[in-house]
């Protein structure tokens, strides 16, 4: 008896620990909702807008004064290529940065627009000046705009040259953050991604989308695109299939064939409990779970998985 009053003792006062951390706030900044298994943002405190009232133009042959690195290698970039002819550039660096005039006065970087330093909304409405196209409208519903992504974590325009200006290719940039996805391509069953048939973007949109930064509206549209021929309709569907592919699949990479969750029959147990008329213990006309484990794979017998037209039974 005394010891189960120590144990519950133990227990209350634990319990009670955890309760008092869940009713902490969170720290001011703090992102509350993430990206599944993605790293963590940057906490860093940005910097505020600088107020460049009375600012005026000064020209690029200015900031090189200082910054001759940059300005040697801005002409090899895609915005420095750009600025030769589109209007939008014309400016060069102010085009970007701001009246340069203050700032060139004294040297104060509190006096010029640096869009690594100040927050992610206001760097993203700096780009968008420009960048209007059909990709970027649902940024602000997006996964990254939420969890105060910045443009600048993704592009570097100073030192890039390819076209997107971004800071280590296209599928690298997107490993930076999820490591998880990138385990996952590792893993023996997976899209060809690290074989470089496909990106991240052949299924992302990076700069915003309706779930998980999809270009299509769903899910299922976006498998359907390659899987077309799991698409149906059918006379006979598998009701996991219509719902959801994620049911069965895990899109990054899995150690199954397939991308399958888990290896058959374990999968297809998972909602089938008791297939073939079989019985918790194995009574009954059909097969006991154990000889359907035993058997191998359900889809040996039922290789219409996905949908069928001519049996109920998901089979040719």
């Amino acid at each position: 008896m005394k010891t189960l009053i120590v144990v519950l003792t133990a227990a209350l006062a634990l319990a009670a620990s955890f309760s008092s951390i869940a009713a902490e706030p969170a720290p001011s900044g703090t992102v509350t909702e993430r990206i599944p298994d993605v790293l963590a943002p940057s906490t860093a405190p940005a910097s505020p807008a600088p107020d460049l009232k009375g600012a005026t133009m000064v020209g690029r042959e200015v900031c090189a004064t200082c910054h001759s690195e940059k300005d040697a290698a801005f002409d090899k970039t895609f915005h420095g290529r750009k600025s030769l002819s589109n209007p939008k550039l014309e400016k060069s660096c102010e085009s970007c940065h701001g009246a340069g005039s203050l700032h060139a006065e004294g040297g104060d970087p509190a006096l010029i627009l640096n869009p690594k330093k100040v927050d992610s909304a206001t760097t993203a409405g700096l780009c968008m000046t420009c960048h209007k196209d059909k990709a970027l409208m649902m940024w602000k519903t997006g996964a990254h705009a939420t969890n105060e992504v910045s443009c600048t974590q993704c592009h570097n325009i100073h030192e890039t040259t390819n076209r997107k200006s971004l800071a280590k290719g296209g599928t690298e940039t997107c490993y930076t953050c999820h490591k998880q996805q990138k385990a996952d391509m590792r893993l023996s069953s997976h899209h060809p991604v690290p074989e470089g048939k496909m990106t991240c973007v052949s299924c992302h949109n990076p700069h915003g989308g309706i779930e998980g930064n999809l270009k299509s509206d769903s899910k299922q549209e976006t498998c359907i695109k390659c899987h077309g021929d799991k698409a149906g309709p059918f006379a006979y569907e598998h009701p996991p299939v219509t719902d959801d592919c994620m049911n069965c699949h895990k899109p990054h990479g899995s150690s199954t064939e397939r991308l399958l969750k888990q290896n058959m029959p374990n999968l297809c147990l998972s909602c089938h409990r008791f297939p073939h008329s079989a019985t918790r213990g194995g009574g009954g006309q059909g097969l006991s779970l154990t000889v359907i484990q035993q058997r191998g794979r359900c889809y040996d017998c039922h290789n219409q998985i996905h949908g069928s037209d001519r049996k109920p039974g998901l089979k040719d």
